[in-house]
């Protein structure tokens, strides 16, 4: 949860400093999305933080990615769920809660790209479906 909230607060700081949302198909900087994807990145950039929060042409938003120095992700062994290919890496997920939305299943990540900098991934769906759909697009991504 910690993650989570931090994700959330980040974007929401980036806002209220006067950093405002681009909203794109291809974002400059953010990972190049699935051509089948049907979403589209709202990017927060500053020179320490890019932040990427997925959208779907409904308003959903299923992932986030929020690329750094450091990553405020910590894994716990106990909580590892699922494994999948992100960045040609295999990867293990985490469960983790949205205390104030429990029917909510949610994941989160981070790998290490080429450049050296952290990307921290966080998942946001309604059920299983959408977790196998959102792990399908983000091994997709081109980083």
């Amino acid at each position: 949860m910690k993650a989570t909230v931090t994700a959330s607060l980040v974007f929401a700081l980036a806002a209220l400093s006067g950093l405002s949302p681009a909203r794109a198909q291809q974002a400059a900087q953010c990972p190049r999305l699935p051509a089948n994807a049907a979403l589209h990145w709202e990017e927060v950039n500053n020179p320490d933080l890019l932040f990427c929060k997925a959208t779907d042409e409904a308003g959903g938003q299923p992932f986030t990615i929020m690329v750094s120095n450091e990553s405020p992700f910590e894994p716990i062994r106990r909580l590892r769920a699922e494994s999948t290919m992100v960045n040609g890496s295999n990867t293990w997920w985490y469960r983790t809660e949205i205390a104030a939305r429990p029917e909510i299943v949610a994941r989160e990540t981070s790998v290490t790209l080429p450049n050296g900098r952290v990307a921290y991934i966080n998942i946001q769906v309604i059920d299983d479906a959408g977790l196998q759909r959102t792990y399908t697009q983000i091994s997709a991504l081109g980083f």
